[in-house]
């Protein structure tokens, strides 16, 4: 599940279906789900919302992010009434977002209650500033940016030197186009830990988006070289140098990347369309059919083999 391997899908699901196998692991299972949300695995997603064991009705909605929010409301809404809080909260946590006019008027109503104790529970913790983290995430969720601020500050003041609230709160100053004082947080957080790549990617970010180009590559980079295992960044890298006219080191630094995660589809798909705009059809259309290897039921992927065929004539 973690690798993203074509058949992880279907193995997940059936070990989460398994009553053989311990709670903690078929929960394990359906927290890699979340990964791999689709019409397949979804009847077993559903099916464990009114498993007996609390454990798995928690893992089974955490995934349900990857759920439209009409499907999601439909999936957890009747969890906001679970006998056991934990469940409740969970319920009240993965429906933040969804938006209020596409509540019936008794979800709307039970809402309130799980929602404030799911915010009480965090407040348990209140010396912790982990929970004012999850706080902040909650409150970016529901539209309330000024409260997410103040969590996310409150929580620097307990640990000055937790990364995440940095990154966190440099995410908010993004979403509310305030990136001139996310870049001082990120610059802060990297005299703390420079071996962080979640910090260099975030900062990366936030310099590609003020046109700095050649300083946001250091970064991307950086991040990229620090966290191997993390395909999103090498994968960010390769279209931020593609963006710079460096189209080759962007096809050198995917293709490493895509020997390392074969299965990452993001990958695979950029090195398919920057090969095929630079005219080398050949690695085109073999990087394409290991797309539609992974993804055999996918049209779009059977389409797009085709039309590179079809072209290379």
């Amino acid at each position: 599940g973690r690798e993203g391997t074509p058949d992880a899908a279907a193995a997940l699901a059936r070990l989460a279906n398994d009553q053989e196998q311990p709670t903690i692991v078929r929960a394990s299972a359906l927290r890699l789900l979340r990964g791999f949300v689709s019409g397949k695995t979804l009847p077993v997603i559903e099916s464990s919302l009114s498993n007996p064991d609390p454990l798995i009705r928690v893992a089974a909605l955490s995934t349900l992010p990857a759920v439209e929010p009409q499907g999601r409301l439909h999936l957890a809404g009747p969890l906001l009434q679970d006998p056991i809080r934990a469940v409740r909260t969970e319920s009240a946590r993965v429906l933040a977002s969804v938006p209020s006019q596409i509540w019936s008027p008794e979800q709307l109503s039970n809402w309130p209650r799980a929602l404030a104790e799911y915010e009480k529970a965090q407040q348990i913790n209140a010396d912790r500033a982990e929970s004012h983290v999850n706080l902040g995430v909650l409150y970016v969720e529901l539209d309330q940016q000024e409260k997410a601020e103040v969590a996310y500050q409150r929580a620097l003041e307990i640990a000055p030197s937790f990364l995440s609230a940095y990154v966190n709160l440099a995410d908010l100053y993004r979403l509310l186009d305030r990136d001139q004082e996310g870049e001082p947080l990120l610059r802060k957080a990297l005299e703390i830990d420079y071996d962080s790549a979640d910090v260099h990617h975030a900062l990366g970010l936030l310099l590609a988006r003020q046109k700095r180009l050649p300083e946001a590559l250091r970064f991307l980079e950086r991040a990229a070289q620090l966290q191997p295992r993390q395909p999103r960044y090498s994968y960010v890298l390769g279209v931020a140098l593609q963006s710079a006219g460096q189209g080759t080191h962007a096809l050198d630094v995917l293709g490493e990347a895509h020997k390392q995660h074969p299965n990452d589809r993001d990958i695979l798909i950029s090195l398919v369309m920057y090969n095929r705009n630079r005219g080398t059809l050949v690695a085109a259309i073999d990087y394409a059919e290991k797309l539609l290897k992974l993804s055999p039921q996918d049209p779009g992927a059977r389409q797009l083999v085709e039309e590179l065929r079809f072209r290379s004539r």
